[in-house]
Formats: structure tokens, C-alpha cells, sequence
């Protein structure tokens, strides 16, 4: 647990992270490999929702487990309920962060095969080697702790696609998943490289996605990809116990109030002082987490001169004052001073 000497004061201990390490930073991103096969059609496999496949893989309610499935050769078709069949082609990886239940498949008439199966050992007979029609596959989860304020994880869509074979475009995302599947040939499924591979394929996978978002609907991703409101988003990241306005905001980055403010929610979907306080919030939760800060001095770290004041505006943000927050986080074992 960090001490209250070990945490500077919040610019210094920020102002290096741009809002996309910032934000990626407070998710403390894992991951595991679930299998590795290839499987010639028709084939079908039904994953979990969250929920089931946390309790299946014992991974503790404070933390959010997100489906991945990496395409090696041939593809899928991906099905959620309530959307479109998603045809998924190598060498693109899929991400499930929406938490619901999916199918993969390819080829009509077969019988699904649960994951939980698959897992214990039960699953589709493997393609033959030699069989080019088959699909081979990396299924896995990336483990995120659960962060309730996530600017990132609130802007995930229901599927996330990209390509991993663009080196020119994504060299890092090719790398890793190059790197990744090196691995998982000499049989380091688990190892130390793999988990530190499966971060780098996460946050890289997401910043593919994020340099694709610069048009479309609004969302942080696309706050990223504009300067302006990027360069605010940066501002209030380093430095969240600013006195921040849309006017200090706006100055910052060379526009009026009222074009910022305009430029803001139309890039982004939210007011530039909702952000505000959602990202104090959010730094809040990660102070009350992994301080030893009394409420009061995580109240002036995040910008709010009273305990009172703080206390409202986190509740207003996440239901419960901030006291309760934390015991109920910590199992009750760290008591406000």
C-alpha cells in the first residue's frame, strides 16, 4: 500500500501522462490466455456474460474481465443479443467490454460448445493440421480493475475491432501480437512475458481503436483526436485540483468560453464541468484506494477547498459519500482518521 509520503502532489504526480496512459493507468490491466486452437467448420462457441465467466475464472467482483478474440487465419462470425452479426476476418482482433454473453462461430448446423467446456477440456475436435479451411484462434480476457469513473471503459463501444496486421498504421498492436504468439508457440502460455504482452495488446489495441474514432458519434476517443479539447483534457488530467472553468479551459486553448464550450460537447457528448468532476471523482477513488490520505487532504488534492463540498460532489458522482466508498473498497479494514 502507498504511503502518504510516497504520493506528490497531484500535478507532478501526473503531468507526464497524456489523458490516454492517464486514463489506461488507472485500469491496471491484466490478462490471461483461455486457448489457442483452430477449428474447422461448422463449429460454435458460446462465452459467458461477466458475471458468469468471473465466477469461472475466480477473479474477484472489484475487477472487470473483458473478452478478447484474436483471428489468426480465416474468421468468425461474432453474435451478440440485441445486435447485428459481426463478421470477424484475420488478422483483426475483437474486444467484448459490454460484459454480455456471445457466440463465435463459422459454418451453419453445429451444436454451440459452452467456454466453460472448452476450458475443462471438452471442446470441439481440433482442425487438422493441414485443413485450410479452418479457423485458428487466441481467446483470452483482459482483466481491468474496476474504475466506476473510467472515461476510457465508459467509451468502449459494445465491440471493439481492429486490425493487428497493420504495421505501418499500428506497429506497436502488430508487435506485440507477434511477440504474443512467439510465446504461445514454445508453450509460455502463462508466463511472465505473455502477461506483460497482454497489456501492451490491450492498451494497444484500444489506441488503435482511438485513432479510428475521429469521426463519428461523440465519445472521449474523439476528445482525444482533437487538439483542442485534447489539449484541455490534458490540463485537467495533470493538474485535477486546479480551479478549472471554461473560461481558464478556454484560454488554455486559445478559444472563448463559448466555443469551447460548444467545441467540448460536441466532440465529447458531455460539458466541460462534467468532466471536471468526473475526473476529480475519479482521481478521488484512486486516492481513497491507494492512500493513506485522510478525506479531508484527498479533498484538496482533487480541488475542493472543504470537506463538506467534496464529500457532495463525490456523492452526487457515484451515490455514496466518500467515507463509505472507501470502506466498502478496502472490506472495512482502513477507518477514516
Amino acid at each position: 500500500m502507498a504511503t502518504t509520503d510516497c504520493l506528490p502532489k497531484t500535478t507532478a504526480m501526473r503531468s507526464t501522462l497524456d489523458p490516454f496512459d492517464d486514463a489506461l493507468l488507472d485500469l491496471r490491466i491484466s490478462g490471461s490466455v483461455l486457448l489457442h486452437e483452430a477449428y474447422s467448420p461448422p463449429w460454435a462457441i458460446d462465452v459467458p456474460n461477466e458475471a458468469r465467466l468471473r465466477k469461472t475464472l475466480n477473479v474477484a467482483a472489484d475487477l472487470r474481465v473483458l473478452p478478447f478474440h484474436l483471428v489468426r487465419r480465416r474468421g468468425f462470425t461474432l453474435q451478440m443479443q440485441g445486435t447485428r452479426p459481426v463478421r470477424v476476418d484475420a488478422p483483426e482482433v475483437c474486444i467484448c467490454p459490454s460484459g454480455q454473453s456471445h457466440r463465435l462461430s463459422d459454418g451453419r448446423g453445429a451444436q454451440a460448445t459452452a467456454l466453460d467446456a472448452i476450458l475443462a477440456g471438452n471442446g470441439p475436435r481440433p482442425a487438422l493440421a493441414r485443413d485450410a479451411a479452418a479457423t485458428e484462434l487466441v481467446c483470452g480476457v483482459f482483466i481491468a480493475r474496476a474504475a466506476p469513473l473510467s472515461p476510457m471503459l465508459g467509451a468502449l463501444p459494445n465491440v471493439v475491432r481492429v486490425s493487428t496486421g497493420d504495421e505501418g498504421s499500428h506497429p506497436a498492436l502488430a508487435g506485440a501480437v507477434s511477440l504474443l504468439l512467439l510465446e504461445l508457440a514454445r508453450g509460455a502460455g502463462a508466463g511472465f512475458t505473455v502477461s506483460r504482452l497482454l497489456e501492451i495488446f490491450c492498451a494497444e489495441a484500444f489506441r488503435a481503436h482511438q485513432r479510428s474514432t475521429t469521426e463519428g458519434l461523440p465519445s472521449w476517443f474523439r476528445g482525444l483526436s482533437d487538439p483542442k479539447v485534447a489539449e484541455a483534457l490534458r490540463g485537467v488530467h495533470a493538474d485535477p485540483g486546479f480551479d478549472w472553468t471554461v473560461e481558464t479551459l478556454g484560454k488554455r486553448v486559445g478559444l472563448s468560453p463559448s466555443r469551447f464550450a460548444a467545441r467540448f460537447r460536441e466532440v465529447t457528448g458531455a460539458s466541460v464541468m462534467r468532466y471536471v468532476a468526473s475526473w476529480r471523482a475519479n482521481v478521488a477513488c484512486r486516492l481513497l484506494r491507494e492512500s493513506d490520505l485522510s478525506l479531508s487532504e484527498v479533498a484538496e488534492r482533487v480541488g475542493y477547498e472543504s470537506l463538506p463540498a467534496f464529500s457532495r460532489a463525490f456523492r452526487a458522482q457515484l451515490g455514496v459519500p466518500p467515507a463509505a466508498w472507501r470502506a466498502s473498497i478496502l472490506g472495512g479494514e482502513r477507518r477514516e482518521r
